[in-house]
């Protein structure tokens, strides 16, 4: 069990590479609120069309930038898996005033809404392509060889954009180190054991096309987080399938999921 009631929520650090690593938030008419969780590496920006898609129906979105995240890949290794749910449970209180609060996250941002759900009293959780079987095994290993492979770049060919509506937000960094790898495996291991104790209204959301998680992550959390659990599959959505073609999909499934 991660500990992430103890410290607040790490600092954000003022120096973003990019406008669109901003946490954001726009006040809704209804008393529900939505926090979207980025994923590893990622930035608030890439929720950028649901975000507007949620508020347009009433919710108040709250969209924080993770611990470590948003500056430049060495950050992330003086941050964990307790300070990335630090960031989580803080964004949540900053909307605990509403009279539902859900958890929303693309790839470790729906990791660590299953871990923190619980704690925050979300009334649902939703994931988005997120991992406990990846496509590449080497991953797995990254918690033992940092020392000998400190730094990992990103293919070239890593995420293609097949949307050109939303290739603007198509923004990351360009490499990671190995141990911030070692924490993300970390949390597929946390993320699991929670789902199996969650019982509340969840949404799975995957694409079979996904070059990054392998299509039985899905099929593993939908298991775990039982009976008021829906699966959606996607078929032509890359990783971030949020700014992908099928993401009218994602919006839809979404809302549906929040407004009962």
């Amino acid at each position: 069990m991660v500990d992430t009631a103890v410290k607040p929520a790490p600092a954000v650090f003022p120096e973003l590479f990019s406008p669109l690593a901003m946490p954001f938030r726009l006040e809704g008419t209804r008393r529900e609120a939505v926090v979207l969780v980025h994923g590893f590496t990622g930035i608030p920006g890439h929720f950028g069309p649901l975000a507007r898609h949620l508020h347009g129906e009433g919710f108040t979105v709250n969209v924080p930038l993770l611990a470590g995240h948003g500056t430049e890949p060495g950050r992330l290794q003086t941050v964990d898996v307790a300070d990335w749910g630090r960031s989580v449970v803080h964004a949540a209180r900053a909307v605990s005033d509403h009279r539902r609060v859900h958890l929303v996250g693309l790839s470790l941002g729906g990791l660590l809404s299953i871990i923190t759900a619980g704690e925050v009293a979300a009334a649902s959780v939703t994931t988005i392509s997120s991992p406990l079987v990846v496509r590449n095994p080497r991953l797995y290993a990254s918690g033992f060889v940092h020392r000998l492979m400190p730094y990992v770049e990103w293919p070239d060919t890593a995420e293609p954009v097949l949307d050109p509506d939303t290739a603007g937000l198509a923004i990351n960094y360009s490499g990671f180190p190995t141990r911030a790898a070692g924490q993300l495996v970390r949390a597929m291991r946390l993320a699991y054991r929670a789902a199996r104790r969650l019982r509340r209204p969840a949404l799975v959301v995957q694409s079979r096309a996904d070059q990054t998680v392998h299509p039985a992550s899905a099929i593993l959390l939908h298991r775990a987080l039982g009976p008021d659990c829906r699966l959606v599959w996607l078929d032509h959505s890359m990783h971030n399938a949020l700014i992908d073609r099928e993401r009218d999909t994602i919006h839809a499934a979404v809302l549906d999921r929040v407004t009962t």
